[in-house]
């Protein structure tokens, strides 16, 4: 089986197992964080609309996600049980990601190297998960693989598209848009579209995205640096994107007519205005020392990977490296602005994500360099033997769906209420309030007028 190209079956089972091992995932070590306050919100907001109860009286996050988070909801919303509907949203979408790898990897290896891929990157994916688990971090990090509405899957889409304008740019058949400055105008289209209903649905997938066509456009070393440079500066390029940042923030303001969504960027510019540049300074510094202290006390598989990265990275490929390398002062920029300076946040270690990825794969990269001729026919047991270990955790269902099906109170905090109506289908109907015992208006449809 390792000296041929692996058959459609081997595909099929390779998915299926996977699957399972993600599904097991879903509804064990990661568990708590999938059906926590903050996942709940994309299903709920889904069961209102679907239902007819309307959409009008929910408040969102700054970030809506309403593509492609809530469209992939909207898909598995028919198919698949209501309560179980964020466990089969993070087992899709590790699958897409995984199919996606399967694609790029495809056309620049044989299928048989790219088929061991996926495999030790669903086993290094486990391995990590498991790492985490045994030592406790909180918030598990790799969670992020799973998760909808917080901005995983954005960045899941923005780096295909990334890696679909590379494939594009490299391609040989393509050679002959390769040497000017323009796709064609139909590969301008798709990317405006997709892109415009990232910037739409989650800002910081789409700053994501867009670093990652900046480092893609430009990070040719086959091509002097002015003609890297000449895209950016055709007045075309400039009309797309003054018409790009015209309709987005058209559409944005138009959904902000209908739902109530916080303005990010004010409420940025009214704290920063308070400030003089040199407290900025320190907040930021002292904000990001904390930030490395929670990571060394909860993050203990984050320290693991980076230790991996650390020793592996001048093997990693080239495309990974240069991402990597540009994203870490994005990604710790970000990081501040909105940690720090916009909704007050200890550890958001999801801003971080991006790097976790990049970290998996370049090592994942690594050993398969390093176990070439490991035949498939050990890399299967593997697996089964994963699902084996992973069927024999704890299981949290049932004494969640216990614990907060017996809550009875009309105004609880914000941290129950989704869980209540998740876990009620909508029946109960408890009011968040804050701490001075006051309403609590943060992603919540609790607020409901006909």
């Amino acid at each position: 089986m390792s000296f041929q190209s692996p058959s459609f079956f081997a595909y099929i089972l390779f998915f299926l197992t996977s699957g399972i091992i993600n599904f097991l995932l879903c509804e064990t070590i990661y568990f708590e964080f999938l059906y926590s306050a903050d996942q709940l919100y994309l299903p709920l907001f889904l069961k209102d609309w679907i239902t007819g109860k309307g959409i009008t009286h929910w408040y969102l996050p700054p970030s809506p996600y309403l593509f492609p988070d809530l469209f992939l909801n909207f898909l598995l919303y028919p198919f698949v049980p209501f309560l179980y509907l964020p466990t089969f949203f993070g087992t899709l979408q590790l699958g897409f990601v995984l199919l996606g790898i399967s694609f790029f990897l495809s056309k620049y290896t044989d299928k048989i190297k790219s088929f061991q891929f996926l495999f030790l990157f669903e086993i290094l994916f486990v391995f990590f998960s498991l790492f985490g688990y045994w030592v406790v971090d909180k918030p598990h990090p790799l969670v992020y693989f799973l998760t909808g509405a917080h901005h995983s899957t954005g960045f899941f889409f923005s780096l295909l598209l990334t890696l679909y304008l590379y494939s594009l740019l490299n391609d040989e058949k393509q050679r002959n848009f390769h040497s000017i400055s323009f796709l064609p105008n139909h590969f301008i289209f798709f990317f405006f579209i997709s892109f415009l209903l990232l910037y739409i649905s989650d800002r910081f997938s789409f700053a994501v995205g867009a670093f990652s066509f900046f480092v893609v456009r430009i990070w040719d070393s086959e091509k002097t640096f002015t003609t890297r440079m000449s895209y950016f500066q055709k007045r075309r390029f400039w009309i797309l994107a003054f018409l790009f940042l015209f309709l987005g923030e058209l559409c944005f303001w138009t959904l902000r007519q209908i739902v109530s969504i916080p303005s990010s960027f004010e409420i940025l510019v009214t704290y920063l205005s308070k400030l003089r540049v040199s407290e900025i300074f320190h907040l930021s510094g002292a904000y990001l020392w904390d930030f490395t202290k929670h990571i060394y006390y909860q993050g203990k598989s984050i320290l693991l990977l980076l230790g991996l990265i650390l020793i592996s990275f001048v093997q990693f490929p080239k495309l990974i490296r240069h991402l990597f390398l540009v994203f870490l002062p994005v990604l710790l920029g970000l990081l501040l602005l909105v940690g720090r300076f916009t909704y007050l946040h200890p550890y958001p270690i999801r801003y971080l994500f991006p790097l976790l990825f990049f970290g998996i794969f370049g090592f994942t990269w690594v050993l398969h360099s390093k176990f070439k001729s490991v035949s498939l026919f050990y890399l299967f047991p593997i697996l089964l033997g994963l699902v084996i270990l992973l069927s024999r955790l704890p299981f949290p269902r049932e004494n969640t769906q216990s614990y907060f099906s017996s809550i009875s109170s009309k105004e609880v905090p914000y941290e129950w209420e989704k869980p209540i109506r998740f876990w009620s289908q909508g029946e109960k109907t408890p009011i968040p309030v804050g701490k001075e015992g006051k309403p609590y208006h943060w992603i919540t449809g609790a607020f409901h007028t006909p």
